[in-house]
């Protein structure tokens, strides 16, 4: 009874949410970029046998852009489909599992061995903009980006190890990203599930300064100095991310991440005079599987 109660809810907020169109596509394009890599482990913690499409929607708090000091309460959207483990969409990102190899266990019998995947993956960053927040006023736009690029995981039964990469080809940042994770699971239940995750993103020179650096005209626009920014680690982040299947259909899941600006992206003026090297995000949001 309780779980039909909340499914019914979540459905008229999934009317009443996609009934403000314009407006929820701007929250979709605000929170996407950051949301997926939280979606995507998320998602992995269900039970196998849950179904491989799934659309849902929730609340979620998120700071207005990257080492903003002010946030703001968005509709966090949710669309995923997984094909026979080999391909994975999670709203703006595509990847290929091209190459699978399970590894037999060699230290103990009793448990499974590890699997290492490798492939490629395309994804959208939407940037940001002046009308995202008055602490950028006078930046300037950073415009949408096509990243190509691969990953590498190796996963245990309770841990996974990632790295991807991705390289801007759409003049939006033009910039490359590299970013190495962590992920353990405390719970991997019927119905709950819990994990952990331990991260560490760096960047290249033409990714840090559309995000971070202030050039002349920037300078002169917003009051900021100006600043060139380089290559090097941008952030340390960990997180929490958990699920509960409430019927065979629904599942709700909850996720709280923290980041924390390191290197040039910390010393940023936008960051030190207008901003946070400290990041909070979290959101709540109901799913359902077809």
């Amino acid at each position: 009874m309780i779980a039909s109660r909340i499914a019914n809810a979540a459905i008229a907020s999934l009317f009443a949410l996609f009934a403000s169109g314009a407006a929820f596509a701007q929250d979709f394009q605000r929170v996407t970029t950051r949301l997926t890599d939280t979606l995507q482990t998320a998602i992995d913690l269900l039970p196998p046998g849950v179904n491989g499409v799934r659309l849902g929607i929730g609340p979620g708090v998120y700071p207005d852009f990257e080492g903003s000091r002010h946030s703001s309460v968005h509709a966090v959207p949710v669309v995923s489909l997984r094909y026979r483990d080999m391909i994975e969409v999670i709203n703006n990102e595509v990847k290929v599992t091209a190459f699978n190899h399970l590894f037999t266990s060699v230290v103990s019998s009793d448990r499974a061995g590890g699997s290492l995947r490798v492939g490629p993956l395309v994804s959208l960053n939407f940037g940001h903009g002046e009308k995202d927040s008055p602490d950028l006023k006078g930046m300037g736009n950073v415009g949408t980006s096509i990243e190509l690029g691969a990953f590498a995981s190796f996963l245990l039964p309770d841990d996974r190890f990632r790295a991807r990469l991705r390289q801007d080809v759409a003049g939006g940042h033009k910039g490359a990203t590299l970013q190495l994770d962590y992920t353990h699971t405390f719970i991997r239940g019927t119905r709950m599930s819990l994990s952990g995750t331990l991260g560490l993103d760096g960047a290249s020179a033409a990714y840090m300064k559309s995000f971070f650096g202030v050039n002349p005209i920037q300078a002169a626009r917003s009051g900021l100095p100006a600043y060139r920014a380089a290559t090097g680690f941008k952030d340390v982040n960990a997180g929490m991310n958990g699920s509960y299947t409430l019927t065979d259909k629904w599942t709700v899941f909850g996720t709280v991440n923290y980041e924390r600006l390191v290197g040039s992206a910390a010393n940023s003026p936008l960051i030190r005079l207008r901003g946070d090297r400290n990041n909070v995000t979290a959101s709540t949001f109901f799913v359902y599987g077809f």
